[in-house]
C-alpha cells in the first residue's frame, strides 16, 4: 500500500486524479457531516482561546496543570477548601488553573500568574481581579 501511495504521488497524472478525489470527498463530508467546528464546539472554543492566548500575552509558559495543583497543596486559593483530584470535569468541583491577572486583563501564562482553583469558583471569578478569601459572598451575589 505504501508503495502504491508513494507512486500515486510522484506521478503528475495521478496525483492530480488524486487531488481531484480528495476534493470531491471533502466536499461531499462537510455535506453530510459538517464542519469540525460544528461537530465539536468545546475544542473549536479550546482552539480559539490557545490562538488568542498566543495573541494576546507577551509571555507563554509551558507547565503542567498537575504542577500547579501540588505547589498550592490540592487547595483552592479562592475559596481555601481543599481539592479532591479524583473529582472530574465538567463538576464544580473538579480542578482548574485560575489566573491571578485575568488573561483579559493583560496577565501571562506563567507559574507565577496562576493558581489551583475549583472550576466553579474559578468560574464564578470571571476576570475579576480583587478576588480572595473573604470575598466569596461578593462573587455569588455577582452570579445571581
Amino acid at each position: 500500500m505504501r508503495d502504491y501511495m508513494r507512486t500515486r504521488r510522484t506521478d503528475p497524472a495521478l496525483a492530480a486524479q488524486h487531488l481531484e478525489y480528495d476534493r470531491k470527498s471533502q466536499r461531499k463530508r462537510l455535506e453530510t457531516v459538517g464542519h469540525w467546528r460544528v461537530v465539536y464546539p468545546e475544542r473549536a472554543a479550546q482552539v480559539d482561546a490557545l490562538r488568542r492566548m498566543r495573541v494576546q500575552v507577551a509571555a507563554v509558559e509551558a507547565f503542567a496543570p498537575r504542577d500547579v495543583y501540588e505547589r498550592d497543596g490540592w487547595v483552592c486559593q479562592l475559596c481555601r477548601l481543599p481539592i479532591d483530584p479524583t473529582v472530574a470535569w465538567p463538576d464544580s468541583a473538579s480542578p482548574s488553573v485560575d489566573h491571578i491577572m485575568p488573561l483579559a486583563k493583560g496577565g501571562e501564562h506563567s507559574m507565577a500568574n496562576v493558581q489551583a482553583a475549583h472550576l466553579g469558583c474559578n468560574s464564578r471569578k470571571c476576570d475579576r481581579l480583587d478576588v480572595g478569601p473573604g470575598t466569596e459572598s461578593i462573587i455569588v451575589a455577582d452570579a445571581s
